[in-house]
């Protein structure tokens, strides 16, 4: 058997710094694996604009608002990000929220800052998974009236609108008619669009053009272009109706069927 001696002192000082060396080494492998990378928490602004956060998983009670937005708030167990509350957000399935309002969930997408009037919370999160926690009585889904047309031999109609413009959550109460007979269900015969700078558009119901405009004269009723023309929407500003001190704004608008 052959062996190997170390016999002078600068052989020894060299196997110490080897074995010292790879004993860092494999100490700094470990500690790598060990400890998790932490991505971004929190969205942030820079130069470049926003920027959202890592994938999180967040907790809390989820709230549907039925007011003139109809958003979804995720009320949290523990502030994140500085707020109590986050907006969620999920472009390709929204009945999964739906029937979970009410119930303690758990959320999982990145949060990101809101970036327009269209929002009702400073934050949001895009959802991409979203589970119950515990006990949840589940809802029926919120009915689905996009596929409702208007009667075929209604002509004409008027469009009713009770809207009020405050801080809580207060649905726009319809009332659709012709000769005096309420038309439903409603959504068949109107719609109703509030942009991100507040202005609120009315629509009729397919095949229907807006004849007239009328309402609360502070909400400033008008035409989005012109009287029976294609491309017409009713146009009212609750906002100047609000800082003038009307805040509950009756609002209307006729619909004719196109010729």
């Amino acid at each position: 058997m052959n062996r190997c001696y170390v016999t002078n002192a600068s052989g020894v000082y060299l196997l110490n710094m080897i074995s010292r060396t790879a004993f860092v080494c494999a100490f700094a492998l470990v500690t790598c694996l060990a400890v998790p990378v932490w991505g971004q928490q929190c969205p942030k602004e820079d130069a470049k604009g926003f920027t959202p956060s890592e994938v999180r998983t967040l907790e809390g009670k989820l709230v549907y608002h039925d007011g003139i937005r109809k958003w979804f708030e995720l009320k949290l167990d523990a502030p994140q990000c500085g707020q109590a509350s986050i907006e969620l957000v999920r472009i390709d399935n929204w009945r999964l929220l739906e029937i979970l309002r009410g119930c303690h969930v758990r959320t999982v997408g990145v949060i990101d800052n809101s970036p327009t009037g269209y929002y009702s919370l400073d934050l949001y999160q895009d959802v991409t998974k979203i589970e119950p926690v515990g006990a949840c009585a589940r809802q029926k889904p919120i009915p689905d009236y996009s596929k409702a047309k208007p009667g075929a031999s209604v002509q004409s109609y008027r469009v009713e609108m009770k809207v009020h413009y405050g801080q809580e959550d207060s649905p726009i109460l319809f009332r659709v008619t012709h000769a005096g007979r309420v038309l439903q269900p409603w959504q068949a015969y109107a719609s109703y669009d509030l942009t991100g700078g507040f202005v609120l558009y009315g629509q009729c119901g397919k095949g229907f053009v807006v004849d007239r405009v009328f309402g609360t004269p502070e909400a400033h009723p008008s035409h989005f272009t012109e009287s029976r023309d294609s491309s017409d929407r009713a146009a009212y500003d609750p906002e100047s109706a609000a800082e003038a001190g009307k805040k509950d704004l009756f609002l209307g608008y006729t619909c004719l069927r196109k010729k």
